[in-house]
């Protein structure tokens, strides 16, 4: 069986193909040209796809043995990827911005890139709205997301790039090159590694700082499930290990917590007495599983 090395999308890179069949059509009497289809089949794994040659007659040009060569252009399908998206785990993005960056990854691979720099700044406007950054325009938003401290000055001022490189795209129709867009994809991804992939690993599987109150409510029920109803024992009972995750602000929350006690927001716990626990002499507030 015939065999040609080709682009196998499975294996990422040129291996050997057996050709399970063959078309061809010939050019006409204007045009001396050749088209070959063929079906191959991957001879690592099994894979199988589509290849096209146009053989170009009329651009022949002779070799070191002065045999005319014609120019031999291939297409595969699956065509081969220009780049492949960093972010597989783009379930952990907000659906808005996982659609406009997926779609950027298509349009860059489909040599589309006008379309790609116009959807990468899109990337930025989307990421704008799920932090309901505010701003006249896009520029006063990405100033706005380095106010909020979601990115740094060094960061913005890679955004403003894209913002530079998406208004060309969009208002003057240039067509920025693909090594400009290569970079952009990297700013992109660090930057939806930074904002989402990042943080939601560490909040699944280390533990982090609280820094607000509902997430010390969070922490709180949390650590309430292994506390029988009536026991009357002080927070740092309650946190146990994990009050170390309030990060010396265990009475600014304490105090907010008995606030909505008092008004009725929080029933999983009464207020109880002052008094001391354990070896410690010094007087505390306990509070009552509901």
């Amino acid at each position: 069986m015939e065999k040609k090395r080709s682009y196998c999308e499975r294996c990422n890179h040129e291996t050997n193909h057996s050709i399970l069949h063959r078309e061809s059509e010939d050019g006409d009497e204007n045009y001396h040209y050749i088209l070959h289809f063929m079906i191959v089949k991957c001879n690592g794994c099994d894979g199988i796809s589509f290849r096209r040659e146009f053989v170009d007659f009329e651009s022949s040009y002779p070799d070191e043995n002065n045999n005319w060569v014609p120019e031999i252009s291939v297409t595969t399908f699956p065509k081969k990827l220009l780049i492949e998206q960093k972010i597989t785990s783009t379930y952990y993005l907000p659906e808005k911005i996982s659609v406009v960056y997926l779609e950027a990854i298509t349009a860059f691979n489909s040599d589309c890139f006008l379309l790609t720099g116009v959807a990468f700044r899109a990337v930025i406007e989307a990421i704008c709205l799920d932090k309901n950054i505010a701003g006249r325009d896009l520029a006063k938003k990405i100033d706005n997301l380095t106010k909020q401290k979601l990115i740094t000055e060094k960061e913005a001022q890679r955004l403003h790039s894209i913002r530079f490189l998406g208004n060309d795209s969009v208002h003057e129709m240039s067509v920025p090159k693909r090594e400009k867009l290569e970079i952009v994809l990297n700013i992109i991804e660090h930057l939806l590694n930074n904002l989402y992939i990042i943080d939601y690993d560490l909040e699944n599987h280390l533990e982090t700082v609280i820094a607000l109150y509902h997430e010390f409510e969070l922490l709180l029920n949390s650590n309430l499930e292994c506390i029988n109803i009536g026991d009357e024992l002080p927070l740092a009972k309650i946190f146990g290990k994990s009050i170390r995750r309030l990060n010396g602000k265990i009475q600014d929350f304490e105090n907010e917590l008995i606030t909505k006690i008092n008004t009725g927001d929080f029933t999983n716990l009464s207020i109880g007495k002052i008094a001391a626990y354990g070896n410690s002499q010094n007087k505390i507030q306990h509070f009552i599983k509901n």
